[in-house]
């Protein structure tokens, strides 16, 4: 009986840790912010919170949100899948893949603050200080490693033989990348797509922060950055969880649309 309990104990512990935050961070959304914090459910539930964080500007930082976020998760693809596929297919002299791939660990495992000076002389030289576009391109140290490290061990499971038979048949590089290695791999492509998106847009304060604490005029604040500039700096418990809990709700929307795409086209290619 006991060893039979043990996992459903375990899930419900797992259950509990992770859950109690989210209905904390639900109930002092709606409560008054006087009283927020004090409990997990509102003992005077209102609405001004959440009517407060749509009217400051919460379209803008939507919009920044979606371009730095998309816009990171596209370039980490498409860079991380050429790296990849190069690693994975070609011969480099004197083990120069392998040092290649220790120093974008490395690279991934250096603490922010390290790269931060660096970085921000780079944007500043650049002219992108303060853009979503300098954004995008910083975004790059923490997605493109994670991109290159799960897709490289995708496309090294695509035998090898069926692109030999395709280019015996005259196809050349790029139709066999796009005819075979994206195809049999788009199910990991999805995947890697989903976790950059959402690390993209959950862990990304941190970034902003240090690099433009928001930009001129506000042109790169985004929504999770507001949500910790309101919280942490400004104190405002129930204006940071009415925030936190829209950007949860708008992240588990993107997701379900995801995997809803997903599912189509995976049936649409079972029926053909």
């Amino acid at each position: 009986m006991i060893r039979r309990s043990l996992p459903y104990l375990g899930i419900a512990l797992f259950v509990l840790v992770f859950a109690l935050p989210v209905v904390w961070m639900i109930g002092a959304a709606f409560e008054d912010p006087a009283r927020a914090g004090r409990g997990f459910l509102p003992t005077a539930p209102t609405l001004d919170n959440i009517r407060a964080v749509l009217a400051d500007g919460f379209l803008v930082r939507l919009t920044n949100t979606a371009i730095v976020a998309f816009g990171a998760t596209l370039l980490s693809l498409f860079a991380g899948f050429l790296a990849a596929y190069a690693l994975a297919r070609f011969r480099f002299p004197k083990r120069l893949d392998v040092l290649f791939l220790l120093l974008v660990l490395v690279v991934k495992l250096m603490p922010p603050i390290v790269v931060a000076l660096p970085l921000h002389a780079l944007l500043l030289d650049l002219g992108l200080l303060g853009t979503l576009s300098g954004l995008v391109l910083v975004y790059q140290l923490y997605t493109l490693p994670f991109c290159l490290w799960m897709l490289l061990g995708f496309v090294r499971e695509v035998p090898v033989e069926i692109e030999a038979a395709a280019a015996i048949d005259g196809a050349g590089p790029l139709r066999r990348l796009l005819d075979i290695q994206i195809p049999m791999i788009r199910p990991q492509l999805f995947f890697v797509a989903t976790m950059n998106l959402v690390d993209s847009i959950t862990n990304s304060f941190a970034i902003v922060d240090t690099m433009t604490q928001g930009g001129p005029g506000g042109a790169t604040g985004i929504l999770a950055y507001r949500a910790y500039r309101d919280g942490f700096v400004g104190l405002d418990l129930s204006g940071s969880s009415a925030l936190s809990m829209l950007l949860m709700l708008l992240l588990l929307a993107a997701i379900a649309a995801q995997f809803a795409a997903m599912e189509r086209r995976a049936r649409q290619e079972d029926f053909r």
